[in-house]
């Protein structure tokens, strides 16, 4: 009931986060679902206290990660996962919500984005991605990537498997990506 009246989420959802797009801050929804209390709303939704909009024409699959970033065109909701498209456009697997319009990342990722986390490195802050690809931005990048806000860069020689979660911590060495 928390979330408005019935049928609530057509499917699962797998990842929520707060932005604020300029309207004040939302609880951002993603996942499988293709309705949210009832109204139409692909993959994901912004629920404001009292009902569920869409993001633009939403994303063409399901939804696996997201994060907020400021890649130098001010905050964004960065979104990952199984899809192809947002808003009707090409993206692969990753795009970028202003709080109006769906925008890709360079030439996205080669595979599904499961994970998503803002560091701040050497070379300042950056979002990396990290799941099931093994390309960024058509180069190699083998499961974690580093998004600058003007391209994509590899980590490394990457890594062996598939990258289900990232997260940020400081323990006591100062904060690392893990």
């Amino acid at each position: 009931p928390t979330f408005g009246s019935e049928p609530g989420m057509s499917f699962f959802v797998n990842v929520m986060t707060i932005f604020d797009d300029g309207n004040g801050p939302g609880l951002y929804a993603g996942g499988w679902f293709i309705t949210a209390g009832g109204v139409p709303a692909n993959h994901i939704a912004r629920w404001d206290g009292s009902r569920w909009t869409p993001l633009g024409d939403g994303l063409s699959a399901p939804v696996e990660a997201m994060a907020v970033f400021d890649d130098g065109s001010g905050p964004a909701l960065f979104a990952g996962g199984d899809f192809l498209a947002a808003g009707g456009q090409g993206v692969n697997h990753i795009a970028r919500w202003d709080g109006a319009d769906w925008t890709a990342l360079a030439d996205g990722t080669g595979g599904r984005v499961l994970a998503l986390a803002v560091f701040e490195d050497a070379n300042g802050p950056a979002l990396y991605a990290a799941g099931d690809f093994l390309t960024a931005g058509g180069n190699p990048a083998s499961r974690i990537a580093r998004w600058d806000g003007s391209g994509w860069s590899a980590l490394g020689s990457g890594l062996n498997a598939r990258v289900e979660s990232l997260i940020v911590f400081d323990d006591g060495n100062g904060a690392a990506l893990y």
